[in-house]
């Protein structure tokens, strides 16, 4: 396996406006899966949000990202084309912002080092052990196939 000269990621972040998130980001390394978790906190804020035109708002967008990936992931909306490309999203709805930003910085995660297998998972993964194939997770520093 080549050398992986770039890691890409995606962080999924809800936040108030000009503040930083009250809990870390969720990460993951597919697209798909960043834009089905920023549809699911629209959707965890749209059932508590008091304020109606917020709610809705959210609802609906929460709606439009949840059918993007269709039913058989090969005809992706804008919204997932967008992360495919390297560009984030960003949506403010009231006084909240619902992100997902690419990162290619490869502290934020842990590496399987086996290059045959190439699995990534977030520094805060509490597990050591590659949930693919076994092997203990190392810094990106010692990681083999990293270039």
């Amino acid at each position: 396996m080549p050398a992986a000269t770039k890691v890409t990621h995606y962080h999924v972040t809800e936040s108030t406006s000009g503040c930083l998130p009250e809990a870390g980001p969720y990460l993951t390394d597919d697209p798909g899966l960043a834009l089905d978790m920023l549809a699911q906190m629209l959707g965890s804020y749209a059932e508590t949000e008091t304020a109606e035109p917020d709610a809705r708002q959210a609802a609906a967008l929460a709606d439009q990202y949840q059918s993007a990936r269709g039913d058989n992931h090969e005809d992706p909306a804008e919204a997932l084309g967008r992360l495919h490309a390297g560009h984030g999203i960003c949506r403010a709805i009231g006084l909240r912002e619902f992100e997902v930003q690419v990162c290619g910085d490869r502290d934020c995660l842990k590496y399987c080092p086996g290059g045959d297998c190439a699995t990534t998972t977030p520094v805060t993964d509490t597990n050591p052990w590659c949930w693919c194939c076994g092997k203990r997770y190392v810094p990106w520093d010692a990681c083999p196939w990293l270039g």
